[in-house]
């Protein structure tokens, strides 16, 4: 009953492929629309999301913080025989560093991603691998 309309649709046959163009239309509208919200997200969000998702599903591992600056960390460590050398962005991570970045320098740990181990972080909002620096003033405090 609820398709008894179909056999006389198939009857028409322009009415068919109009169909199958209209609906193709709309998943293609459809899929530019999700990519047109995607691509404006700011990029500064989009790297918070990924060191959340890195916090969540990541896996610990050591590193080395080979150098460090206002904005940057530099560091390199070893997943399943394989060395990987990279840098964090920590510009938005201010208030969770101490006010002097070569304190920084030194044995840390890593969150890597399972699937991608060259994805990974040494410090995000809600967590924090390093180990140096660990007991100094934090930007932002007094020092008294």
């Amino acid at each position: 009953m609820l398709l008894s309309w179909l056999p006389r649709l198939a009857q028409t046959s322009w009415l068919v492929p109009v169909a199958v163009v209209g609906v193709a239309a709309l998943g293609v509208g459809a899929w530019i629309l999700v990519g047109a919200v995607r691509a404006r997200r700011n990029p500064n969000e989009l790297e918070r999301r990924r060191r959340i998702r890195i916090h969540v599903v990541g896996r610990m591992g050591e590193a080395t913080v080979e150098q460090a600056d206002e904005n940057t960390l530099h560091y390199s460590y070893q997943i399943a025989g394989v060395s990987y050398s990279t840098s964090q962005d920590i510009g938005q991570l201010e208030a969770h560093l101490p006010a002097q970045a070569h304190l920084l320098i030194g044995n840390a740990l890593i969150k890597y991603h399972p699937q991608n181990p060259a994805n990974s972080i040494l410090i995000c909002e809600h967590w924090s691998g390093l180990l140096a620096g660990r007991h100094s003033i934090k930007r932002g405090e007094a020092s008294i």
